[in-house]
């Protein structure tokens, strides 16, 4: 019945509904053929959210080409995520305001458009200026296409077209660095842009043709600029202060001074929320439980899938010795298990509710990732491929219980405000999921190091057969260990167990030398144990956030809950 579909969450204040009053129904019912609508908008998604990722393969090129340092190319990724987190929001309230369909096209456009002067760019300076300009565009098509997709399919199946998203966006995720990398080996860096140019056109007519007939509810407020304006500053100071915690400092004066004016202005923005007449964002909706710990579990279960995959990478590289495009495609088993299971897990939550499946998968999230903590130097791809595809089939699970959840909870007319929000809860995870994980691993790896010294220069002293002046030699070698910043990058990984730089053996006799043959084999042994260890807690950090998921997600209906 029409009664069951109503909007359960907190009613509207009085004289605050100046935004719900030109909000109408629907001007057109849900598509006749939704997978034509899944169509027009998965080039647009794939495109958008697989550049988030497909120049993390493309620096040493960049840098090769064009000059520059590591931090300054960073920003070539750095500047286009900041810009997606901060502009999410807006972008899907301008959805609302002027229809979904209208945004979703000029923000791929725009994409597009700006792709080629990136081609184009000669300098670093011009390149993270026109990649900001792709992600204000991409900033559109993201919380757009969610609207749009939900929209196209009956209010009875939004979970399956919630994981219909899932899968399309996490085809992205999986889809960037492979497609870069083989864009970067055989045409150059700049064939990334290339690419974007007819695959971007190619979406926008799709857009324009396949979806011409769906239109959803809008809003006739106009834009709460203030309300822009002080969300905007406040995600960019929480974002920049993210991003750069760990080179930063994360107790430096310029990162404590960014989260205090990110605090300030998202406070002053929330008392503003609650009294502007048309607001751009209805805060009041967390007080929805479904809508609350969805975008809560969101965001943590986000953080768990990101973290898994920038370890495990670093992990087979670096401690197994895979090369990058065997680890690559191990750890691609990850997504591909996301792309796989979140349109039949969406069919599940259609059926059974949300609450079982988002709690189940976030816990099969935190055992993988508590397995990958157990992973050892001589385990085979198959060890890796397991235990990615465990952490995949978890998110997998979870992800379209969250996504629909959360979307069911939001009043029509402000859907694109709705996909706004949770996508920025989305891009904050997969940010937190790097940086978190990264400031682990760079405590644990420096106390791996310190201890790592003192039983080197212990297991030096006690050793037998070697003279004197050699054990001090050694001592003082691994006295250089210390030195070592694990966190810059896999050379300096494997530095650490083998931290001798010169021959000592070459000046000493025969059983001398055996005697040092014995010690550097223990000491390989042990150093490689240390530094194995060190990847432990990172990825049970990841486990701890992918099981905040799953309590937050016990908070979710048993039931369906259907949109608007």
């Amino acid at each position: 019945m029409r009664g069951a579909e109503k909007h359960t969450g907190p009613a509207p204040a009085p004289g605050r509904d100046a935004g719900r009053r030109g909000a109408g129904p629907p001007t057109a019912g849900p598509a006749l053929r939704p997978w034509l609508v899944v169509l027009a908008l998965a080039p647009g998604i794939v495109l958008t959210l697989a550049d988030a990722t497909i120049m993390t393969v493309a620096v040493q090129a960049i840098i090769r080409d064009v000059g520059g340092s590591v931090v300054s190319v960073s920003w070539v990724m750095n500047g286009y995520n900041l810009a997606l987190t901060v502009l999410f929001l807006t972008m899907g309230r301008l959805g609302d305001r002027y229809g979904h369909r209208l945004v979703f096209v000029l923000g791929l456009a725009l994409f597009t458009a700006a792709s080629l002067p990136c081609a184009l760019a000669d300098s670093i300076p011009e390149l993270v200026a026109w990649r900001v300009v792709q992600a204000v565009g991409a900033a559109a098509v993201v919380p757009t296409a969610l609207a749009l997709l939900l929209h196209a399919y009956h209010s009875q199946r939004q979970g399956f077209a919630a994981g219909l998203f899932g899968a399309v966006s996490s085809l992205a995720l999986a889809v960037g660095p492979v497609l870069g990398g083989l864009l970067v080996w055989y045409r150059g860096w700049p064939a990334v842009f290339w690419l974007n140019l007819p695959v971007g056109v190619l979406g926008v007519v799709l857009a324009l043709t396949l979806a011409r007939g769906l239109r959803t509810p809008r809003t006739r407020a106009w834009l709460d600029w203030p309300g822009v304006g002080l969300v905007s500053a406040g995600l960019l100071c929480v974002t920049l202060a993210i991003i750069q915690g760990n080179d930063w400092g994360w107790t430096s004066g310029t990162i404590v001074g960014l989260f205090a004016g990110a605090s300030a202005l998202l406070s002053g923005w929330t008392w503003w929320e609650l009294r502007a007449r048309a607001p751009l964002f209805d805060l009041r909706l967390f007080r929805d439980r479904t809508f609350a710990a969805a975008a809560g579990a969101v965001m943590t279960v986000d953080t768990a899938m990101m973290g898994a995959m920038f370890m495990g990478v670093i992990f087979m590289i670096a401690m197994m010795d895979f090369t990058e495009l065997r680890a690559g495609l191990a750890i691609a088993t990850l997504p591909a298990a996301v792309v796989v299971l979140t349109p039949p897990a969406g069919r599940l939550v259609d059926r059974i509710g949300p609450r079982w499946l988002a709690v189940a998968g976030a816990l099969l999230t935190a055992g993988g990732l508590v397995a990958f903590g157990y992973l050892e130097r001589s385990a085979p791809v198959s060890g890796v491929v397991w235990r990615s595809a465990l952490v995949g089939a978890g998110i997998g699970l979870s992800l379209p219980a969250l996504l629909a959840a959360g979307m069911s909870a939001v009043p029509g007319g402000h859907k694109g405000a709705g996909s706004g929000m949770l996508n920025t809860g989305r891009q904050l995870g997969f940010l937190l999921g790097v940086a978190v994980i990264v400031a682990v691993f760079a405590h644990t790896m420096g106390q791996a190091v310190d201890r790592s010294a003192d039983q080197a220069q212990a297991l030096a002293r006690a050793q037998d057969g070697v003279s004197a002046p050699v054990k001090e030699r050694l001592v003082e070698e691994f006295d250089k260990v210390r030195t070592i910043d694990a966190t810059a990058g896999i050379d300096e990984i494997r530095r650490i167990a083998h931290p001798i730089a010169e021959d000592i053996g070459q000046d000493v006799g025969f059983f001398e030398a055996l005697s040092l043959l014995e010690l550097k084999d223990r000491l390989e042994n042990m150093l490689w144990d240390e530094v194995a260890a060190a990847f432990r807690w990172p990825f049970f950090t990841a486990a701890i956030a992918a099981a905040l998921g799953a309590l937050t997600g016990a908070f979710l209906p048993r039931r369906p809950r259907r949109g608007q």
